[in-house]
C-alpha cells in the first residue's frame, strides 16, 4: 500500500512533510493522506518508530528503535509509482483484459489516486479510443469497461506489453508461470512442424503474446467465477485452434469464447505461410525477371556481384514470393530491427526501398517499412561476404620503408596474415625503379612518394602495433573509393565545409530544414536538381532521427558530382515521428561509393552513442569550434 511510500518519504527527508506535499507527490485528495496517517499510527508503538504532526509544518519521523523500523518497513507491500501515462496504460490494459463493468471507485483503489483523478485519466482514454474502433461504455450503478472487435483490443495490448507496464507484469506474475511459458512456446513449436507451417522470431514472439494474453483473459474469467462461455467448436477449418486449445488452456478451455479462437485462427493464418504452398510457373518465372534486371542494374552501377551468389538469389526470391502474399493479405509484420539496418546499411536499406517500388508498380501492393527491413537484412548478407573475400584476393603490394630492412620485413609477416594470396615485396625510398617495374596494386608507405606511380599509398608508422594494423585494414577497403589516401578518418573529415555548416536556432519543420540544407547542395553544383526530393522521398520511408538525435538524411540513390556532409546544429525544440532531431548530417555522394557511406555512417556511430559528445557539438556556435570539438570526438 501507499504507507511504505510515505514512510520512506518522512524517512529520507529527515524533516517536515505537508499534507500538500504527499498529496501532490500521490496525486491523491489531503484527506486520503490524512486517512493513511491514521492506518500508519495504528501500528508505530510497536513497530519502533513514532510520527509527529504539527499544523503549519507537517509531518516528521522520529526513529525510536531502527531494527524494528526497518523490519517493519520491509513488510510492507512495496507500491512503485505510476507516471500519468503508465497509469493511463495500466488503467488501459485492466479494462481490456476484463470483460465485466469497473467502477470509478475500484481503479482508485487500485491505482492508489483520487477519484478525481481517474475520471480525467478516462477522459483521456475515451479520446484515445477515437480511432480504433473501440470505446468506452458506462453504465449506471456497475462502472465502465471498453467494447469493441476483439482484434483492435488486442492490438492495444500489445503494444502496452512492447512498452513493459507494470500492470501487465503483476498478471504475467500471476497466471504465466516458467512452465506455462514453456508450454507455450513448445505448442508453437509443434503447431509449425504437425501443419507444415513457417514463421519467422518475430511471427513467434507475436503469436506467443496474443496465447499469453488470451490465457490471462481465460485465467480471469475463472478467477471471477464466471460461468463457462462455450463449447469447443470442433470442425477441420478449426483443427489447429483445437490443438492450441487442448495443449496450452486445457483447463481453461471453456473460458475462451468464440470471438477469441476465430480470432486465432485468423492471426495464425495471417503470420504464417504453408511450405507446401507453391507459386505457378509464370508468376516464379516472372517475379525471378523482375529481381534479376534490378541486381543485373546493381551490379553495373555499382560494381557489385549480387548476381554472382546463387544462394542470395534464391533465398530473396522465396522471401520476396512470401512477402507478396502476406501484402496481400494484409498481414502486418514487425521488425524490430528495421532502424538499425537502416543506419549501419544505409546503401543497401535504399536498394531495398528501390526493389520495393519496383514491386509495389508491377504487384500493385504496398510495402511497410518493416518488409523493407526484411528485404535489407537479405541484400546485406552477400554485400558483408564480398568485403570478406575482397582480403582474399590475389594483391601485389609493395612496402615502403626507410631501408627495406628489418621494419619492413616485420610489416611484411603480418600484412600476408591479412592478404594471403598477395604477393608482397619490400622497398626502400631510393627504390623508384624497382617499385615502378614491380606494378603493385598497393603500397603502404611511412612517407609521401617522391615520384607517380598508378596505385593506391597508404601512409603507416615504420614500427607497427596490432590497433595500427586494424587501421590498415579499415584503410584497405576504401581505398577504391578515395584512391591515394592517409587515413580513412582524415578523408571523413574533408567532407565538411564551412560552407555547408549553419546552427538552426529559429523552429521550424524539420522538412522545410531539409529542403533548405539540400537546396544549399544543388545550388553549389555538388547534387542533381532533384536532391532535395531525393532527401525527403528517403526520409518518408523511414526518418534517419537516431541515437540521441543524431540524423543522416541521403537520398534513394546517390547522384552527387563530389562527396559532401553538410551539417546542420539544431539548436531549438524541434520534433518529427516523437523522434528530436538534434544534428543533422546530410549525406551527399558521388554515385557507386557503397563503401564511403558505410565509413560515413561508421564515423557518425561514433558520435551518436555519447550523449555527451553530441551535446557539445550541438553546443558550436561556428564551423570551426565544430570541427575542433568532432576531429577530437573521433581521437585526434
Amino acid at each position: 500500500m501507499r504507507e511504505s511510500l510515505i514512510l520512506k518519504e518522512l524517512k529520507d527527508s529527515g524533516d517536515y512533510l505537508s499534507l500538500d506535499y504527499f498529496s501532490k507527490k500521490f496525486e491523491v485528495s489531503t484527506r486520503t493522506i490524512r486517512n493513511d496517517m491514521k492506518i500508519i499510527a495504528i501500528d508505530e508503538k510497536c513497530n519502533g518508530f513514532k510520527i509527529e504532526y504539527k499544523s503549519k509544518l507537517g509531518y516528521i519521523l522520529q526513529i525510536e528503535d531502527e531494527m524494528r523500523f526497518e523490519r517493519y518497513l520491509k513488510s510492507l507491500s512495496p507500491v512503485p509509482l505510476d507516471s500519468p501515462e503508465q497509469r493511463l496504460n495500466s488503467i488501459t490494459a485492466l479494462l481490456l483484459l476484463k470483460d465485466d463493468y469497473t467502477t470509478i471507485e475500484q481503479l482508485s483503489q487500485e491505482f492508489l489516486v483520487s477519484t478525481s483523478l481517474i475520471k480525467n485519466d478516462l477522459k483521456r482514454l475515451s479520446q484515445k479510443l477515437k480511432d480504433t474502433n473501440l470505446e468506452l461504455e458506462r453504465k449506471a450503478h456497475y462502472g465502465i469497461k471498453i467494447i469493441g472487435p476483439i482484434k483492435y483490443k488486442q492490438k492495444i495490448l500489445s503494444e502496452i506489453a512492447s512498452k513493459d507496464n507494470r500492470k501487465l507484469e503483476e498478471f504475467y506474475s500471476k497466471f504465466i508461470s516458467d512452465k506455462k511459458m514453456e508450454n507455450i512456446k513448445t505448442t508453437e513449436e509443434n503447431i509449425l512442424v504437425k501443419y507444415k507451417l513457417e514463421a519467422n522470431f518475430v511471427e513467434l514472439e507475436e503469436l506467443k503474446l496474443q496465447l499469453v494474453l488470451l490465457y490471462i483473459k481465460a485465467s480471469l474469467r475463472r478467477n471471477n467465477e464466471e460461468k463457462e462461455i462455450t463449447q469447443l467448436k470442433v470442425s477441420y477449418n478449426d483443427i489447429i485452434i483445437e490443438h492450441i486449445i487442448r495443449e496450452v488452456f486445457s483447463e481453461l478451455q471453456f473460458f475462451i469464447t468464440d470471438e477469441e479462437k476465430d480470432y486465432l485462427s485468423d492471426f495464425i493464418k495471417r503470420k504464417t505461410k504453408n511450405k507446401e504452398s507453391e507459386i505457378n510457373s509464370a508468376q516464379k518465372d516472372k517475379l525471378q525477371e523482375l529481381i534479376y534486371n534490378f541486381f543485373e542494374e546493381v551490379d553495373k552501377g555499382y560494381n557489385t556481384y549480387f548476381l554472382e551468389d546463387k544462394e542470395f538469389f534464391n533465398l530473396l526470391y522465396l522471401h520476396i514470393a512470401s512477402l507478396i502474399e502476406r501484402v496481400r493479405r494484409e498481414q502486418n509484420l514487425k521488425n524490430p530491427f528495421s532502424r538499425q539496418i537502416s543506419h549501419q546499411y544505409p546503401t543497401v536499406f535504399n536498394l531495398a526501398i528501390q526493389l520495393s517500388k519496383r514491386l509495389e508498380k508491377e504487384y500493385g501492393i504496398k510495402i511497410n517499412q518493416h518488409e523493407i527491413g526484411f528485404i535489407a537484412t537479405h541484400i546485406a548478407v552477400p554485400f558483408e561476404k564480398r568485403q570478406g573475400e575482397n582480403f582474399k584476393q590475389k594483391y601485389k603490394i609493395g612496402i615502403v620503408c626507410s631501408s627495406g630492412g628489418g621494419s619492413a620485413y616485420l610489416i611484411k609477416l603480418r600484412l600476408q596474415e591479412i592478404f594471403p594470396n598477395a604477393e608482397v615485396q619490400n622497398f626502400s625510398l631510393l627504390d623508384k625503379d624497382k617499385i615502378v617495374n614491380f606494378s603493385p596494386d598497393l603500397i603502404f608507405s611511412i612517407t609521401d612518394l617522391s615520384f607517380e606511380v598508378h596505385a593506391p599509398v597508404i601512409l603507416i608508422k615504420e614500427i607497427l602495433d596490432d590497433l595500427d594494423y586494424l587501421k590498415i585494414k579499415e584503410s584497405v577497403r576504401y581505398v577504391d573509393d578515395f584512391g591515394k589516401v592517409t587515413n580513412p578518418k582524415q578523408y571523413f573529415l574533408s567532407l565538411f565545409s564551412k560552407k555547408h555548416f549553419t546552427c538552426i536556432t529559429q523552429k521550424s519543420e524539420y522538412k522545410g530544414i531539409l529542403d533548405t540544407m539540400a537546396q544549399k547542395v544543388v545550388e553549389d553544383g555538388a547534387c542533381a536538381p532533384s536532391y532535395p526530393k531525393d532527401v525527403w522521398e528517403r526520409e518518408s520511408f523511414l526518418n534517419t532521427i537516431y541515437t540521441n538525435g543524431v540524423t543522416i538524411p541521403h537520398p534513394i540513390e546517390m547522384t552527387g558530382n563530389k562527396n559532401l556532409i553538410s551539417v546542420g546544429l539544431v539548436q531549438t525544440d524541434i520534433e518529427y515521428e516523437e523522434r528530436k532531431p538534434k544534428i543533422i548530417f546530410m549525406v551527399s555522394l558521388i554515385k557507386g561509393n557503397l563503401e564511403l557511406h558505410k565509413l560515413v555512417t561508421k564515423h557518425l556511430s561514433i558520435i551518436m552513442e555519447d550523449e555527451s559528445v553530441v551535446n557539445r557539438l550541438r553546443e558550436s556556435q561556428s564551423y570551426e569550434e565544430f570541427m575542433h570539438k568532432l576531429k577530437n570526438s573521433l581521437g585526434g
